[in-house]
């Protein structure tokens, strides 16, 4: 973030040159803004830059969300800054007529002092510190699509995913904006899916991602059934396979996965608790055994199965994307 405070504050340098040459009547006042510039730049350099992480745990999505969203305002700021007074200097430097000097200088001071209350609150934010977001909403509604893009081009750059960066993504809507609501909770099936994935093979019951979900961003407000309607959305996106629903038990599909018909059995036997014995494949399938197990090693092998030893219940293939794993 501070290459766009150092642009800006380089464009009010060349415009406090071009007034000390040319529009006297004003010096006091562009010097008053830069000095005023100076202390917000100095102060945002103090707080910490805030990206959300794809496998942050017991993050606190919305604190992080709103940090996030104030610098990104900041950086449009410092943008709106640098390009309005390189935008006057030249003006003044050409003798442009018509010009009203005092009243352009006037308006990159409203900037600058709506940039100092965006820095503010995200310094409060940063420090932990009570503070109202409503009073820089109207900002980034009106920014909202420079917001977007900002985010995306530093998260590339940064080589990281995109995340939620919405002041109000926490919350559901009443009335509108239910579409945006659910997209956004899209986004983080996808990115918490990721790691789901890697341990499941790309199978997770939806009561498993809900819990996993609430557990990770305990601050978002939604339901199983918000949860089902983002599922829905990305399978029209082609983002993930799907739901389908087994032995009364709703799964999410992330990815396509190789099952033949013996696996998806033993995988329905494996719903109802979550884990499976060679044993009881044997009896629910009436197969012999070496069958059996060539199916559950092809299981493992894919990770949709764990195969877990013990003494006292000998082997057991556990299926982690029905349950979850923390007590295996």
């Amino acid at each position: 973030m501070k290459e766009y405070f150092i642009k800006a504050s380089d464009a009010l340098t060349g415009l406090n040159n071009s007034v000390s040459t040319n529009a006297r009547s004003v010096a006091d006042i562009t010097i008053k803004i830069y000095t005023k510039f100076e202390e917000i730049r100095y102060m945002s350099e103090s707080i910490p830059d805030y990206i959300l992480h794809p496998d942050q745990t017991k993050s606190n999505l919305k604190a992080s969300g709103e940090i996030r969203v104030a610098q990104l305002l900041s950086s449009i700021l410092c943008e709106r800054i640098a390009d309005h007074s390189k935008r006057l200097a030249e003006d003044l430097d050409f003798g442009e007529e018509g010009l009203n000097v005092r009243e352009e200088i006037r308006e990159i001071q409203d900037q600058i002092n709506r940039l100092n209350e965006v820095v503010q609150v995200q310094k409060k934010l940063a420090d932990g510190a009570p503070v109202s977001t409503e009073s820089i909403k109207d900002l980034q509604k009106k920014y909202n699509t420079r917001i977007n893009q900002l985010e995306e081009e530093l998260l590339r750059k940064e080589g990281r995913a995109l995340t939620i960066t919405a002041l109000d993504a926490t919350k559901k809507p009443r009335l509108f904006g239910k579409k945006k609501f659910e997209e956004n909770l899209g986004d983080l099936v996808l990115e918490y899916g990721k790691n789901l994935r890697a341990s499941s093979g790309g199978y997770i019951s939806l009561a498993h991602l809900y819990t996993a979900l609430k557990d990770q961003v305990p601050d978002i407000e939604f339901s199983a059934k918000d949860l089902e309607n983002a599922c829905k959305r990305l399978k029209k996106q082609s983002l993930i396979e799907g739901i389908t629903k087994r032995s009364g038990v709703k799964i999410v599909e992330f990815v396509p996965v190789t099952l033949g018909s013996d696996a998806r059995k033993v995988f329905d036997l494996a719903v109802s608790k979550g884990y499976v014995t060679l044993e009881e494949v044997v009896l629910g399938t009436k197969w012999d055994q070496q069958r059996v197990i060539r199916v559950l090693e092809s299981l493992v092998s894919q990770k949709v199965a764990r195969k877990v030893s013990s003494l006292d219940t000998g082997d057991q293939y556990y299926f982690p994307g029905l349950y979850g794993d923390s007590d295996w």
